[in-house]
């Protein structure tokens, strides 16, 4: 299959002839593959254990623009690697944690494994398997090792700007992670490239600190937002803003971080643009397993089958064929392994009454239910990014959406609401409201607990099962009233919104200390 730069137009032809090096006839996949496998990045062997064999050096790599250019893709290839693990993703590390008002076993089998019930019973310890970092870590190191030699390669202003670009942005993306869930981590800057460096085994740097280094890395990822491209695999324009967004009202209203971050978010969504024109007239169409790159998206992880990816999360919303009648199996139910995970009860009555009273276009695409199970027991699954059902066990091959232009719109509201501009809040809020009801001005009450409600309504009802909702209600400061034992829980762990860390990722690095309040 011939390679072509994804996403490329006419006008950025030069920029996507620097980009992919003249490889036309490598594929994706190919390109991923020679920079994961290029010596110019360590080997990953467990937590933060991210030493390369200190018998390369920089004296036999990093000498053309191909070797960073390829460590550039390979960042990204790292980074899908961290988000497609089993019990490492952004479901496991936000949304399931949201508990038992949005999640809870199968209805069919009642199964739920120790990693996943102490996710969401928000009781994990230091051998929860979800809890481990080290390949958001190996990510974090590649993007340093381009950021310290694209400056020094003999290559175009075009090609060492793109690769800066990239991987500032990929270090920011990294650690905005890392420090919202963990709090204090180790900030490491540079590529561990000998044993003997101080960085191979780091202290937990204060999260300001961490907090303050996103920060410069959205700017340089802006500073050369030009040559960042088109491609939605990798960094845009509009991902650079929609992280700048993200983390800017973050710093405001969850570190004390004042006026000025609001001023910021401002900047990144009005470069961005709030417009019912970026959103997919359907609903449903935004998870496309055919149209994967559609108007909406802006930040996608790639998943490609012949890659042997395992898919994703969304695996575990899936039934084994042996608790589902013969006929209904991928007609309508996706056929898995073991379904692990199921909509609790109460969030699917809050689906149906949207749909009921309000007629929400959505909630067909959330919510797969019927009387389905060998038995005749009810079952539900998620039927967004559904994959192939035209195979048993159904092929997950739709890509992992981690920014669209929804969630642009409602920060928007978000915004507006910390500005008291609460009319203006409503205005983008009726943007997301058009699209699920059909009809205009759908909120009316412009004050403060109406739009905070609708803020809220919203959130859940637009982005259940893409990690987005947890993250929402910690910024609002709602997430201890729809999951109130996190609350009582804060009383003896004040820490009780961050995780603990592994047991593997202490024993390899005595300097780490466990996050307080955690075992």
């Amino acid at each position: 299959r011939e390679f072509k730069h994804r996403s490329c137009g006419p006008q950025d032809s030069v920029q996507c002839k620097n980009h992919i090096l003249n490889m036309k006839h490598i594929n994706l996949y190919k390109i991923f593959l020679l920079a994961a496998i290029a010596p110019i990045t360590a080997a990953c062997n467990g937590d933060l254990d991210i030493m390369q064999d200190n018998k390369l050096s920089a004296s036999n790599m990093w000498k053309s623009s191909t070797d960073v250019i390829q460590s550039t893709y390979g960042i990204y290839e790292r980074m899908r690697s961290n988000f497609v693990q089993n019990d490492i993703n952004i479901f496991y590390w936000g949304e399931a944690r949201v508990g038992d008002y949005m999640w809870g076993p199968s209805l069919e089998s009642r199964v739920q494994d120790n990693n996943m019930i102490s996710v969401r019973t928000s009781t994990m310890s230091s051998s929860t398997s979800s809890a481990g970092w080290s390949r958001l870590y190996t990510t974090i190191d590649q993007a340093n090792a381009v950021l310290k030699y694209a400056p020094t390669v003999n290559m175009t202003d075009a090609e060492r700007s793109f690769a800066t670009g990239q991987a500032a942005f990929a270090r920011a993306y990294c650690y905005f992670w890392a420090a919202r869930l963990w709090g204090d981590v180790p900030l490491n800057l540079v590529p561990i490239e000998s044993t003997t460096q101080p960085e191979t085994y780091p202290v937990r740097a204060p999260k300001s600190d961490v907090y303050t280094q996103i920060g410069k890395d959205i700017a340089t990822a802006l500073e050369n937002i030009k040559a960042l491209g088109t491609d939605k695999y990798f960094a845009t324009a509009d991902a650079v803003n929609m992280l700048k967004a993200e983390y800017s009202l973050w710093m405001y209203s969850t570190q004390n971080g004042g006026e000025s971050y609001l001023t910021l978010a401002s900047e990144a969504l009005e470069a961005i643009g709030i417009s019912s024109d970026k959103l997919m007239y359907k609903y449903s169409d935004i998870f496309s397993r055919t149209d994967k790159c559609n108007k909406e998206v802006i930040f996608a992880l790639l998943n490609d089958q012949k890659e042997g990816l395992t898919g994703g999360y969304y695996n575990y919303f899936y039934h084994p064929n042996n608790l589902i009648a013969s006929k209904y199996q991928n007609d309508p139910v996706p056929i898995s392994s073991t379904q692990w995970w199921s909509y609790s009860q109460n969030f699917v009555d809050i689906l149906e009454k949207s749909k009921t009273e309000n007629h929400d276009s959505r909630v067909d695409c959330n919510l797969g239910k019927g009387e389905y199970g060998a038995s005749g027991q009810t079952i539900t699954w998620p039927n967004k990014f559904i994959g192939d059902m035209s195979k048993k066990p159904v092929v997950l091959d739709c890509d992992l959406l981690y920014y669209r232009y929804a969630l642009a719109v409602m920060m928007d509201a978000e915004l507006k609401y910390y500005k008291k501009d609460y009319s203006g809040a409503l205005a983008s809020l009726n943007i997301i409201a058009k699209r699920a009801y059909g009809v205009d001005n759908f909120y009316k009450e412009a004050n403060r607990d109406a739009v905070l409600s609708a803020l809220v309504n919203e959130y859940f009802l637009e982005f259940p099962a893409e990690g987005v909702i947890w993250w929402a209600l910690i910024r609002l400061d709602k997430i201890w009233d729809y999951n109130p034992a996190l609350k009582s829980m804060q009383a003896t762990n004040k820490n009780i919104l961050l995780w603990p860390i592994t047991a593997s990722a202490r024993n390899k690095n005595h300097k780490l200390t466990q996050t307080e309040g955690w075992d």
